[in-house]
């Protein structure tokens, strides 16, 4: 079956997600709680596009392709929108990121650049109480301050990351070291580096 994005006819398959379309044809869509092959939710929702069929915005990382569907991805209205979800997740983050943090692996700040997004656009609220990176296992760290709870190591890990609580006063809780055996993985896909490994 076909679809357009941008104007563009591509041939796509059932069971496809949108953004995987985009991005195999060289179309580039940002996303915070996507990481191709894993277990995702829309969360941050800077992926979003419009769909022209239905003249809605929809997140392109959860929805599948379907017959004759138009989808627009670089509207004036679109990158709006993400601008908008990309300073909400700044609102509730730390302004400048502490070491070990590589400007180059944080997809955050590359977004934030690229869309215009500003720290103090929303007034600044965190329910986050903890100031010092935590220790989990071995060499692995997290940094709750850096976290954006896109849920990426909740969905993916096998050792029992959860979400607690809502809103803004909603955290990643970790694993008890009596059970936890973390992947490297997870440090690959988390955009933000919240976690991470370090020597220290």
């Amino acid at each position: 079956m076909k679809i357009k994005i941008n104007n563009k006819e591509i041939e796509v398959f059932v069971g496809e997600k949108l953004i995987e379309v985009a991005h195999s044809h060289g179309i580039e869509i940002p996303a915070l709680c996507y990481a191709p092959g894993y277990q995702h939710q829309a969360s941050c929702m800077v992926c979003v596009v419009k769909n022209l069929t239905t003249n809605q915005i929809i997140p392109s990382c959860t929805t599948l392709v379907t017959e004759g569907m138009e989808i627009d991805t670089e509207s004036e209205e679109v990158k709006r929108l993400r601008t908008m979800s990309l300073e909400l997740l700044l609102s509730d983050h730390i302004a400048v990121c502490r070491p070990p943090c590589n400007p180059k692996k944080c997809k955050l700040q590359k977004y934030a650049v690229a869309y215009h997004a500003k720290w103090n656009r929303y007034l600044r609220y965190s329910a986050i109480k903890a100031t010092h990176p935590q220790h989990i296992k071995g060499n692995f760290w997290f940094d709750v301050t850096k976290c954006i709870r896109c849920g990426l190591c909740v969905y993916n890990s096998k050792d029992g990351f959860t979400f607690k609580d809502r809103g803004f006063g909603m955290q990643v809780v970790l694993p008890t070291e009596s059970v936890i055996n973390v992947d490297e993985f997870l440090c690959e896909i988390c955009p933000t580096q919240a976690l991470y490994l370090s020597e220290l």
